[in-house]
């Protein structure tokens, strides 16, 4: 029993997707809230939006609804000064949403239920929570859970399916019944039904009970877990192992060098490697020759000898202590 002085800790589905496979990089929410507003500067971002307003507003049902689908997305760009043309993949996802809409209408259409999207469920006794994209309560209830962006393009993943048996739970505690489909809708590859028993639920339900119970201090390095860990910077257990990972995308040492350019972007060399295409705004407040540094979610440039490496849009560079 938890002390009234104490608060409970609330888990989402990231959270106990990282409580299971890495301890030392899960992080509970004090309580069952929305994040903040969605920004839009990807075009993942502004699809996201989108979609979701379509689907709340019920114009999935119209005659066209690739059409509007599309307006919704001009729309969102347009209220936060984004310009499609110029966004990475903007164009594409543009012309992926009409081409999709159709079939996600097909699902929505064809079930007999209430369409809600950011749909805040929670288990209370349990201290689980969740917000779903896009979900129907009835006697046809749903999930879908819509993937616009780098992950719009991979067959569900042990992380993805951890997800879905996750809100699948949060629905059964809210409605008192198990959504008859369980959808991951991809803008590359459609809709894709995930088989989730309620045995499934109910093992996840007691290993996440027991992770609880251990103490949060083991790290367990691996490539996908670690990508977009909120602790990486820190975890000295994550730099040892990185190094001999298959396709390693982290690098740090010595600053040698910066190289500025004229069209906004900067170079580091960082540990005798040259890290380029960084944008002058990611470059944090401090960095000079001789500053340790360590940099995430980078690409080595096919194997080049000396080593190259190249800064993407989710890069980042933190000024740190030399271990």
């Amino acid at each position: 029993m938890i002390p009234d002085t104490v608060a409970p800790q609330w888990w989402s589905a990231t959270a106990t997707w990282r409580l299971l496979r890495c301890p030392e990089s899960a992080t509970p929410a004090r309580a069952p809230v929305r994040p903040p507003g969605r920004g839009a500067d990807n075009a993942g971002s502004v699809a996201h939006l989108a979609l979701q307003a379509w689907a709340e507003s019920g114009e999935w049902s119209l005659p066209d609804p690739g059409s509007r689908l599309q307006e919704r997305f001009d729309e969102v760009a347009a209220a936060h000064e984004a310009d499609p043309v110029r966004m990475p993949q903007g164009v594409v996802t543009r012309a992926r949403l009409k081409i999709r809409a159709k079939e996600l209408a097909a699902t929505l259409s064809g079930a007999n239920a209430d369409v809600r999207s950011e749909l805040l469920l929670s288990d209370e006794s349990n201290h689980l929570f969740g917000i779903l994209d896009i979900a129907g309560a009835g006697s046809d209830g749903f999930i879908i859970d819509l993937k616009t962006g780098r992950d719009a393009s991979a067959e569900p993943s042990p992380a993805i399916e951890h997800q879905m048996t996750f809100y699948a739970h949060l629905f059964q505690a809210s409605y008192g019944t198990f959504p008859k489909n369980v959808i991951v809708f991809s803008l590359q590859r459609g809709p894709t039904e995930i088989q989730v028993a309620p045995s499934a639920v109910a093992t996840l339900l007691d290993q996440i009970r027991a992770a609880q119970l251990t103490e949060r201090t083991d790290a367990r390095p691996e490539a996908y877990t670690c990508r977009f860990c909120p602790k990486r910077m820190t975890c000295q257990p994550h730099w040892d192992e990185v190094p001999g990972w298959e396709r390693p995308d982290a690098i740090e040492g010595a600053i040698g060098n910066i190289e500025r350019s004229s069209s906004g972007t900067a170079a580091l060399l960082i540990g005798g490697r040259w890290l380029t295409g960084i944008p002058e705004k990611a470059l944090p407040d401090g960095t000079a020759p001789g500053k340790f540094a360590r940099a995430v979610r980078v690409r080595r440039r096919n194997d080049s000898e000396p080593e190259e490496w190249a800064a993407g849009s989710t890069t980042l560079i933190r000024i740190t202590h030399a271990r």
